[in-house]
């Protein structure tokens, strides 16, 4: 495919006196690109964290009828041979295909790391749609049409099934030809599905994961309504990106048995895993501001020796990778929004919790802002960033920013991730 596709793109540059539009072209590089990009992808897997929001807006309950918080679930994925495979964080085979394995009820869904954009990329009817902005840069949008018959979605509810289109839209840098965010909405609903609408989104952006420098999603939201009212919110985040190991096995079977097809399975390697409820306290090594852009990759250094019943578990001066996750504009562009995320200590998997930042009286960790209510009336919001593990993301006031060396962090480090955290 991706030989096919940059031919269309040599043809179109020997062809210029035949005038051939620039959007042609255009789209036609951009496509290559991103199909090279996801052969880079089953290479990897990430930690999800899925934090996921109801309401019920026909309950008599008010409370019921405004989106909550329903509960965080954790999961590792992986995607390989163009599927998705799941599986509890730090589990060695990711054999289940859908992720509904592991929760109890609620919306959970697959295809936000990268099936969305295969689907895209390998059957949907795309024209150009002109230059806009998108996420705070200049971008050229995309329209496409992914019809139900290439079933490359399928909805499932407690009241019945079925396949479903879907169209929206997706957004690439004109120079670097990345993509920036993917859009779609669910089109051509079945009879049989109670399902009144759902859009999911996708952001990108790139992960240096070993020596590769990868396009991967970042973030990705689902809403769905349904038919007797249910609302689901599903707000997913892509989180310590590694590699992952194929493993060889020589066995011996009776005649007649069936291999089972090879499932990923992530490295862990021999390398010891960072002892739980440990405090950390680190500085940066590698300045940060405005100019960067996010997947820059940052280090700190680890400030003092981390002692584990008497013994040192994590050495002073010990190196800390890790990338700009998030930054943006918040807004009106009076405050930057912005997201470290630190992945290993050396060579080991840093989970942590951010327990305290820098004291700077432009740093916040939330942001109070008025609203209007619906009375006319005045008051005031507190804006807060989401909690992820080993990411710090805070608030800059000002126009422009600057984290010199020595900005700090106080971690405290967290055993084996839990699948689903309940909140109610």
């Amino acid at each position: 495919m991706t030989r096919g596709l940059w031919a269309i793109v040599v043809t179109g540059c020997a062809l210029r006196a035949q005038s051939v539009a620039p959007e042609v072209l255009m789209q036609a590089r951009i496509k290559a690109h991103a199909v090279h990009e996801l052969e880079n992808v089953p290479n990897y897997t990430c930690l999800e964290t899925v934090s996921r929001f109801r309401a019920d807006t026909r309950s008599r309950s008010r409370m019921e009828r405004v989106l909550a918080l329903l509960d965080t679930v954790r999961l590792e994925v992986v995607y390989s041979g163009g599927r998705e495979w799941y599986g509890s964080p730090g589990e060695r085979n990711l054999e289940t295909q859908n992720p509904a394995a592991f929760v109890g009820g609620g919306m959970i869904g697959n295809g936000a790391f990268a099936g969305i954009l295969h689907n895209v990329m390998a059957g949907a009817k795309i024209t150009y749609g002109g230059e806009e902005t998108k996420g705070g840069r200049r971008a050229v949008r995309f329209d496409f049409v992914l019809p139900s018959r290439l079933k490359s979605m399928l909805v499932t509810l407690p009241e019945g099934q079925g396949q479903v289109g879907q169209e929206g839209s997706f957004w690439a840098d004109p120079v670097s030809l990345d993509l920036v965010a993917v859009e779609a909405r669910v089109t051509e609903i079945p009879p049989s599905l109670p399902l009144r609408d759902s859009e999911t989104s996708v952001q990108f952006a790139r992960m240096r994961i070993g020596n590769f420098d990868v396009l991967m999603a970042q973030q990705a939201e689902t809403h769905m309504r349904t038919a007797k009212g249910v609302e689901s919110v599903n707000r997913m985040e892509f989180t310590h990106c590694r590699a992952y190991a194929a493993q060889s096995e020589i066995r011996f079977e009776a005649p007649g048995v069936e291999e089972a097809a090879p499932t990923p399975r992530p490295s862990t390697g021999s390398v010891a895993a960072i002892p739980p409820f440990l405090t950390v306290r680190m500085e940066l090594t590698t300045p940060v501001s405005d100019s960067d852009n996010v997947g820059t990759l940052i280090e700190a250094r680890v400030m003092e020796d981390v002692l584990n019943k008497g013994a040192v578990a994590i050495p002073k001066g010990s190196v800390v990778h890790g990338r700009i996750r998030r930054l943006e504009k918040y807004r009106g562009g009076t405050a930057y929004i912005v997201a470290l995320e630190f992945s290993e200590i050396g060579t080991r998997p840093f989970y942590a919790n951010l327990l305290s930042i820098h004291k700077d009286p432009k740093i916040h960790v939330e942001l109070k802002e008025q609203v209007v209510v619906p009375n006319g009336q005045a008051r005031e919001q507190k804006i807060t960033l989401p909690e992820l593990p080993g990411v710090a993301s805070f608030f800059v006031n000002g126009s422009s920013f600057t984290l010199p060396k020595g900005f700090q962090t106080t971690w405290r480090t967290r055993g084996a991730i839990n699948g689903v955290d309940r909140r109610r």
